[in-house]
């Protein structure tokens, strides 16, 4: 391998001429891989530290497909959600026949972001009253109960899991459940925001 050459001076004003040292190569390319590291490393604390703007965001759905499939299929009066402020972000709406609740059930979820960052579902269904809200309050401990509408409504809570719930079964032969982390408020907010759908 041929070195570069280049001219030094020295203090005392001579000029030779030096076909360079081997370390000072190797000086250079390690000095650049160290550089380029640090940049990786720095880019790495910053895409870890700051989290992507769209992390946070909910991703807002439309539940119109599985609303008209429960008004069809449901062989109940079905309820959904109406008149709740926009901050009320829908993210997630399932729509079960039959399934783990039982043959003839039609079972609908529908889940939201509320206004303070949290989950708030609705869940309906024909099936054993019982068993559902065993399921889907997790067992929750019963509270006493509250009106909403003039509707009375059973509570109970889940402290573990940091889960609210608010349950009744109509005389019509359907089950509602409300439930979340939300705050009792905005549970209450869900509740009364059902009508017909």
């Amino acid at each position: 391998m041929q070195l570069p050459r280049r001219l030094l001076v020295h203090p005392a004003g001579r000029a030779t001429l030096s076909c360079g040292e081997p370390g000072a190569a190797l000086n250079k390319v390690l000095g650049s891989g160290l550089s380029a590291l640090g940049c990786l490393l720095a880019a790495a604390v910053v895409v870890v530290a700051i989290p992507a703007p769209h992390a946070a965001e909910p991703v807002t759905i439309s539940y119109r497909a599985d609303l008209d499939r429960l008004v069809r299929l449901a062989p109940y009066p079905a309820v959904a959600p109406r008149g709740l402020p926009a901050s009320w972000q829908p993210v997630s709406s399932g729509l079960t026949v039959g399934g783990a609740n039982g043959a003839g059930t039609v079972t609908w979820a529908l889940g939201y972001m509320t206004p303070d960052g949290l989950l708030a579902s609705l869940e309906e269904t024909n099936a054993d009253p019982a068993a559902f809200v065993r399921r889907m309050t997790n067992s929750g401990t019963a509270l006493p109960p509250s009106s909403v509408n003039g509707q009375v409504w059973n509570l109970s809570a889940t402290p573990a899991r940091g889960q609210r719930s608010m349950y009744r079964t109509s005389p019509a032969g359907f089950t509602l459940v409300v439930t979340g982390n939300a705050s009792w408020a905005e549970l209450r907010q869900l509740a009364a925001s059902l009508r017909p759908a």
